[in-house]
């Protein structure tokens, strides 16, 4: 079993060093085109690259905190976790200035640093309603590149605050079960297995081992 542990750390390492340099990469690119006139590609393959990024110290923080609860222990972001996340939440800020695509996806990092430092979880929550609002599909060119704008947001806000807000933020039961069934299903249009995955496992607890169909 320390052996196995042994191996996840050293792959959690392994991915976290991928992260900086990849990190280091993505600044780069932006200062290089701050004050510059960037093409509507260019800002995409940067957006996807910052979410990208956060996406995975999310992942990675994650993966943490569920080993140290498996054995009985609580899991705290270390400094360099942090400071990762906070240099590439930065970046996605730097971006969201001149592209605004990138902007209704401040909020939901931004709750998501919170939640692994720990802070008080009446701001996250606000923070996690932004992503939590419904939007109406857009018809533009731009909508034809996100025919459900801020939809994974959504998913991904709502299985946020049922795995880390306190109870007394969150609806009932089965309130709960119904948006991470909405959420099981947006994660698997876009393909994200491994979220979908987490939201069914999530229902099943919540409906005491009776899933609820995400279709």
């Amino acid at each position: 079993m320390n052996a196995s542990l042994s191996s996840k750390s050293d792959g959690q390492q392994s991915s976290f060093g991928h992260c900086e340099r990849a990190s280091t990469y993505l600044w780069n690119s932006l200062s290089m085109s701050s004050g510059v006139s960037s093409t509507g590609l260019d800002n995409m393959i940067q957006l996807l690259a910052c979410d990208l990024l956060l996406s995975l110290r999310t992942t990675l923080w994650q993966k943490q905190m569920n080993t140290s609860q498996a054995v009985g222990e609580t899991y705290h972001a270390s400094a360099s976790e942090l400071t990762g996340f906070q240099r590439d939440l930065g970046s996605l800020r730097k971006l969201a200035h001149s592209f605004r695509s990138a902007y209704r996806k401040v909020f939901l990092h931004e709750a998501t640093v919170r939640l692994m430092a720990g802070a008080s979880p009446t701001r996250t929550h606000q923070l996690l309603e932004h992503s939590l609002r419904r939007r109406t599909p857009q018809s533009s060119r731009q909508g034809e590149l996100d025919a459900l704008p801020g939809q994974r947001e959504r998913a991904t806000a709502i299985l946020l605050a049922c795995r880390h807000l306190p109870l007394s933020f969150l609806s009932s039961p089965g309130q709960r079960a119904v948006l991470l069934a909405e959420a099981a299903r947006t994660l698997e249009k876009v393909g994200d297995k491994r979220s979908c995955n987490d939201c069914q496992q999530m229902i099943v607890k919540l409906s005491g081992g009776t899933a609820i169909a995400a279709s």
